[in-house]
């Protein structure tokens, strides 16, 4: 009967995990980077906002969120949270932690809308893709790094669908993967993310079918959208 029970608890946490303990400090402001560090069953958040902490805990990008108050990209907290077991947290698993402390600490409520918005297709230019393919064995990844009249993004071994999420993030609209290209790739693209008339390199739309032979088309459709209902300062520790 105890094993039982136990079982059903485990499987109860599954469910509905909770961060067996948790401390939130407002950030002091020296250390002004944002950094989420994972080790065993434990979470050290430094400098993070609530929309940051709300993006990772659903999953969104920024313009998926809609409502919240004045300091949800203001305010940074340092987080400290255990699970109470030595465990490895998985992704998923983070995420189900991250709501529940939210819940919990945040008293934050949200709800779900689907709003028709215009979308970026990703398809092939007219000549085709220019890509080099990638090895399956890797894990894939992606870097991206931007300065001053130069933005530079680079893949290994990822798929298309990774490229149009990670275009979403630098035009801040959904990208759909319709290429119907299959398998991973590695590319290197860059461009100009201010362009002026003394740019030396292309504005990103331009730099695509030049350098990855891939264009971005512009369609009607729908976007998952999470809207904040309430959210207060977290509760104290």
């Amino acid at each position: 009967m105890a094993a039982l029970a136990a079982f059903a608890a485990v499987g109860l946490w599954a469910q509905n995990p909770s961060f067996e303990a948790a401390s939130i400090k407002r950030n002091d402001g020296v250390s002004p980077n944002t950094r989420i560090d994972l080790s065993g069953g434990r979470v050290t958040m430094t400098n993070a906002t609530l929309k940051t902490l709300i993006r990772n805990a659903y999953d969104i990008l920024s313009f998926q969120l809609a409502g919240g108050p004045r300091w949800l990209d203001t305010d940074g907290f340092d987080i400290v949270a255990t699970t109470g077991g030595p465990e490895k947290i998985s992704t998923e698993q983070f995420r189900k932690l991250l709501q529940s402390l939210l819940a919990e600490r945040f008293q934050l409520k949200v709800h779900w809308e689907k709003r028709e918005t215009s979308v970026y297709a990703l398809v092939p230019a007219k000549d085709g893709p220019k890509l080099k393919t990638g090895d399956a064995a890797q894990e894939p990844g992606i870097n991206t790094s931007k300065s001053a009249g130069h933005a530079r993004m680079k893949g290994t071994a990822a798929p298309l669908t990774l490229l149009a999420s990670n275009l979403g993030n630098q035009l801040g609209g959904i990208v759909e993967d319709k290429t119907g290209v299959a398998g991973v790739y590695d590319w290197l693209l860059e461009w100009d993310p201010d362009p002026t008339a003394e740019s030396t390199l292309p504005s990103l739309l331009a730099a695509l079918p030049a350098q990855l032979g891939l264009r971005l088309e512009t369609r009607k459709g729908f976007m998952e959208t999470l809207v904040i209902e309430s959210v207060n300062h977290p509760t104290a520790n």
